[in-house]
């Protein structure tokens, strides 16, 4: 799942603590082909150097060392919207969530979630809804205590904008990606 349905999706998985009648039962944007822009950036990821010269000589990015995009199109559909509102019920990621905020044209909160490894995740995740065929958001991370003790930092801008009603050959709950680097 990617591109617009994956921000949709991620903001009411997210969410699994809040109730459903915190969000709109009727999707706030058009139904058909989406178009997703996903900018990250990774910041305090340490790399043995040796790693990064192997990465570096097989024409590879290092992780962490420069931003990483992808652009992907998905299909949104009442029936997908309606799927993720369900599986907002299936908190099985151990996450707490504050600082709600659902309304028609903004998705927003806070979260902290624990991995069974002991780390901690935590962070802010905002979506606007321009219009109903533009979207933007933000999602800053940062993950603490994990195994390696390595605190990272991943600030994550999108933005998505509606292609036509005609999903074409990109099917509901899939996606299609154009560009990863």
């Amino acid at each position: 799942m990617g591109g617009m349905l994956l921000a949709l999706a991620f903001c009411c998985l997210a969410v699994s603590g809040a109730k459903a009648q915190d969000l709109p039962t009727t999707p706030p944007v058009k139904m058909g082909l989406w178009q997703t822009t996903v900018t990250s950036t990774m910041t305090g990821l340490t790399i043995p150097p040796e790693v990064a010269a192997r990465l570096q000589a097989m024409g590879r990015p290092v992780p962490g060392s420069t931003p990483h995009t992808s652009v992907s199109q998905s299909c949104m559909t009442k029936e997908e919207w309606a799927k993720s509102i369900e599986r907002m019920n299936n908190n099985e990621a151990k996450c707490t969530y504050t600082n709600r905020n659902f309304t028609s044209d903004k998705f927003s909160f806070d979260m902290s979630c624990t991995s069974e490894h002991g780390g901690v995740f935590s962070g802010h995740f905002e979506m606007l809804v321009d219009d109903d065929t533009h979207t933007h958001g933000t999602a800053n991370m940062k993950s603490e205590g994990g195994p390696n003790g390595q605190v990272l930092t991943i600030n994550t801008t999108l933005s998505s904008h509606y292609l036509g009603a005609d999903c074409g050959d990109v099917k509901p709950g899939e996606s299609k990606s154009l560009k990863d680097e």
